[in-house]
């Protein structure tokens, strides 16, 4: 899709500069666009819908994607009276060009996808510290163990030191169970 105006352009390389940058290979003459344009929706004359006199345009809904969306999942083509099909809350935006439409869903589709594999990554930053931090305290409880055996006036307290350190561990342990269980394997996405 081409841009149509100069605010378009701008708002497009701001949110989205890969699409951004097809819609520009699509543009014939970036430099003559004008500031902004008119927001008046494009209807097509010639486009019934059963049982309905009026003739009115198709208009084309993005939904909100999940994990395993693709473009084509998230993007329908209905008319202004086909909206209430969709729940408004899974609505991720509504256009009257198809193309700008598939745009949009490939767009979404591509930011989801970067948010999950973004969250996957930092469930694996948890629990490589809590790994760290459980390989450290095992080596302080063997240190507090050797430290009771030789210092035999000492061992009751390093006894106390062992077994704090022993409950942090198992915390320790709950937590990891709790984000490894958390992480999700996301699906193969199929390359163009």
């Amino acid at each position: 899709m081409p841009f149509k105006s100069q605010a378009q352009q701008r708002f497009m390389f701001a949110k989205h500069p890969k699409i951004a940058k097809k819609w520009a290979a699509h543009t014939p003459d970036i430099t003559n666009l004008p500031q902004h344009v008119s927001e008046e929706p494009v209807i097509s004359e010639n486009w019934d819908h059963p049982g309905c006199e009026d003739k009115i345009g198709k208009i084309f809904v993005v939904l909100k994607p999940g994990p395993e969306s693709t473009p084509d999942d998230v993007m329908h083509q209905t008319h202004a009276f086909g909206m209430g099909q969709f729940e408004p809350q899974s609505v991720h935006g509504v256009y009257n060009e198809e193309e700008e439409a598939k745009l949009v869903a490939e767009a979404a589709c591509m930011e989801l996808r970067k948010h999950l594999e973004e969250v996957e990554k930092k469930k694996d930053t948890v629990l490589e510290k809590i790994d760290k931090h459980i390989a450290r305290l095992q080596k302080e409880i063997n240190s507090h163990m050797k430290d009771a055996t030789d210092l035999p006036e000492m061992s009751e307290k390093h006894h106390d030191l062992a077994e704090r350190k022993m409950a942090m561990i198992k915390g320790l342990r709950d937590k990891h169970k709790m984000v490894k269980a958390a992480k999700k394997q996301l699906p193969e996405i199929e390359e163009k």
